[in-house]
């Protein structure tokens, strides 16, 4: 019996050791993240969707102290959300773009169209 719960013991410290693996740095999460924000940075993002940037920001900070602690799982999942979030406000903050161009397009175009009118 004793010899049961000791083995007992010995695996539920092997399981646990085992999942407080903190497996390596997350490098590449973090160069894709970085440099999700700059792109997003470069488009413009901070004017148009300034909330998402910052919490792309936050996220980057937050995951760095998360990798001084060796909690290299959670950064991970982090620097995956910062990358997400930055790709998101760019790619929102290119729509933006585009439907100014549109508009601007269309203005151009119905302006033409009044010139025609009236010089029929």
């Amino acid at each position: 019996m004793r010899s049961r719960v000791i083995s007992l013991l010995l695996f539920g410290a092997l399981i646990t050791g085992c999942a407080s693996d903190p497996g390596t740095k997350p490098e590449e999460e973090r160069e894709a993240a970085y440099s999700a924000v700059r792109s997003a940075d470069d488009a413009g993002a901070m004017d148009v969707e300034p909330s998402i940037m910052n919490t792309a920001r936050e996220k980057l900070e937050a995951a760095r102290k998360l990798t001084e602690e060796q909690r290299y799982t959670e950064a991970r999942h982090l620097l995956e959300e910062a990358t997400l979030d930055a790709r998101l406000a760019e790619s929102r903050t290119q729509t933006q773009q585009v439907r100014n161009e549109l508009g601007d397009l269309q203005a151009s175009i119905d302006s033409l169209r009044r010139n025609l009118e009236n010089q029929q």
